[in-house]
Order: structure tokens, then sequence, then C-alpha cells
């Protein structure tokens, strides 16, 4: 997997070999979790050791050195609601997945997008209340990951718990980008307000008996006790470029969302389909790839209806555009091909240091598989 990279034909044959013929694209973990009482390990909030990582890419030269594979990993992930009428967007986000990946990709020239999509529920009403995937950059991963989450589908949709998967984003998440003063991209998707404080039985609940001490070794210090959702996304700010996506025009929810991250991080999604349309404008707009004169054209190239482009637009004028590129190292993030020392090390190696190899082919295609015990973070 160090270079692989999504693309139609490897969406293609994912749905094939995960994506059931008929019905939900999740039943069959629907039925899995109701026989089994247990979530997939791969989407349980507590699976892995319940931190989400983010890691660079290497292939081994033969000289032992690591060659970045792909370029800088910007992670993204988002939550989506999946209590009420918003049940059905599992399956919405497979449909786009394609697209949201390949147009966000798009506004990252030289940099390896890794996404993980999950959903939140009501804390109240599902047994399984957040599904948390991994950071992963490959279409087989992605679309496993997504048919492996179990929607609830109960209950209305006032008010939510997407806050628990803030938690998760800005206490459980290592990320390599955050390490040189660069932010993440973190959305939530939802037409209802959250609730202003998380409980800590339901954190441990979602996040396993350990949660506290996995969170103070990774780096981060919180009280075991009632948390204000305030407080949480002041920390999530600190490391992301966090906003809400919000379905329909309730304005009790567009108040809520406000008062929490600030009315410029409240993005208006006309349709659920048009996440990848969305997302990528504003990824593209605080990296600088996109800015308000050419947004209109990207909309418009991209099936987005005259009315639609427009409520997008209109939305989007106040997020602070150039954000991610206003930050410290964004001209120094490492590119394909530059060298690093060791998998842990913060920087490259400069060019001048890097001793030339034999001409002969470096690593293989597809890279050496890594993952947490690398200890790249």
């Amino acid at each position: 997997m160090g270079k692989v990279r999504p693309d139609d034909e490897g969406f293609t044959r994912a749905f094939a070999t995960y994506v059931p013929s008929r019905g939900p694209a999740t039943a069959r973990a629907e039925t899995q979790a109701a026989l089994t009482g247990t979530l997939h390990p791969l989407i349980d909030p507590a699976g892995f050791g319940g931190v989400r990582q983010s890691l660079m890419r290497f292939e081994q030269r033969p000289d032992d050195l690591q060659t970045v594979s792909v370029g800088t990993p910007v992670p993204d992930e988002t939550r989506v609601d999946t209590t009420g009428s918003m049940g059905g967007n599992v399956d919405i986000a497979l449909q786009e997945l394609s697209k949201l990946y390949g147009l966000v990709s798009k506004m990252l020239p030289g940099c390896d997008l890794q996404v993980s999509i999950g959903i939140f529920g009501d804390v109240y009403s599902d047994r399984w209340p957040l599904g948390r995937p991994q950071f992963e950059m490959t279409a087989e991963k992605l679309v496993e990951q997504l048919t492996r989450l179990v929607p609830e589908r109960q209950g209305g949709d006032f008010p939510e718990d997407p806050h628990y998967g803030l938690f998760g984003a800005a206490y459980l998440t290592s990320a390599y980008i955050n390490r040189i003063g660069q932010k993440r991209y973190d959305f939530t998707v939802s037409d209802a307000p959250a609730r202003d404080s998380l409980d800590p039985h339901y954190i441990r609940a979602i996040f396993g008996p350990e949660v506290y001490e996995r969170v103070k070794a990774n780096g981060h210090q919180i009280p075991e006790e009632e948390l204000d959702t305030a407080d949480v996304v002041r920390d999530l700010l600190k490391d992301t470029h966090a906003y809400f996506l919000q379905v329909g025009e309730e304005r009790s929810t567009t108040r809520f969302w406000s008062k929490l991250l600030g009315p410029e991080r409240v993005v208006v999604l006309p349709k659920v389909h048009l996440l990848p349309q969305v997302q990528a404008s504003i990824v593209g707009l605080t990296e600088g790839t996109l800015d308000l004169d050419s947004l209109s054209s990207f909309l418009h190239d991209n099936k987005v209806s005259k009315s639609d482009a427009e409520a997008i637009r209109r939305s989007v004028v106040n997020i602070p555009i150039g954000a991610q590129a206003a930050l410290p190292n964004f001209d120094r993030r490492p590119q394909k091909g530059d060298v690093f020392h060791k998998k842990t090390d913060l920087w490259p190696m400069d060019p001048s240091e890097v001793p030339a190899l034999p001409d002969i082919e470096v690593g293989d295609e597809d890279g050496p598989i890594w993952g947490a015990e690398d200890g790249q973070i």
C-alpha cells in the first residue's frame, strides 16, 4: 500500500466485494452486530487502541533510508448523522465516495489524502452511537469500512451526539501533519444541534474503559468528569480546520453550531449528495488551491446546479480562506521522493546529504505494509 491511491477501477472492485446487491450497504454489518452485540474492530471507536493515526507512507531504499512514496499525509475526518431522516447517509456516502476522494485530493496537490468517514447517533437511544474508522487511502479499505458501520436509524432529529465524535477527533488522533504545525480537516454533517456536554459514562462506553489513559498517552490532559462540548471544540480547533455542514435550514441548528464553532465554520450542504463538492470547496479555499473567483466555475464543472452553487458560495465566502497556507511550514511539507533517515523523523534529509543509489528500481510496486507498530507518530 506504499503507493496505492484510490481510482474508479479500485472502487468498482471494492463495491463488488463488499456491497450487497440488495438492501442497505451496511445490511451485513447490522445483522452481525445484532447477533454478536459488538462492532467490527475496524469501525469500533475503542478498536485498535482507540487512537486514529495518519502516517507518512514510505518505501525503504536499499540503504535503509526511507523515501516518501506519495506526499505529506492530510487527514480528512467526516462524521455523518444517521438518525431519523438522516438514516440513509452511509449509502449516500458510498455512492459519492469516489467523487469525494477525487475532488478533495485535487485540492491537495502533492499530498496524500487520508480519509475517515464515520457515523453518529444518539447516546440515549442507540446501542452504538458512534462509528469511527481508521484513516485510509485505498479504495478497498475505504469501502470496507463504510460497509462495516452500523447505522441504527432510530429516533428523531433533535438533538444528537456528534460531540462524542468530536472528542475522538480532539483527543484520540495522532497525525504527522500536526507535528509540523499544519492542521487536518474535520467535518460534521447533520440537520440537528448537539448537546452541551459529554458524560464520562458514555465516553467510557464508546471509547473503552481505558480511554482516559489513552488520551493521556496521546499527549492530552483532560478531567475524568463531565466535559463541556465547547471546551472539546476549543481543543479540536487547535489541530483541525473544523466545519459543520448543515443539511436543511433549521434555525436552531444554525444558531447552536454558529455559537459552538463560529458562524464562519457553519456551511450549507444543500444535499448530502453534494458532500464531495462542498468539502472540496472548503479544502481548496483553505489551502489556496481555489479562490472565490474560481469557485463558481469549479462547482459548475462538477455538476452543481446554479441555485445550489450560489447557496454554497454564499456560505463559504466567510470561511478562513487561506488558513492552511498561513500556518507554519506550509511550503516545507514533504513531497514524494523526499528521503528520511528514519520513519520517526520530523523532516526529510537535505538533498545534498542523500547518498546516490545504483541505477536500480527503488522499492516494489506496492511498498511496505505499515501501521501503528512502526511507531511513526
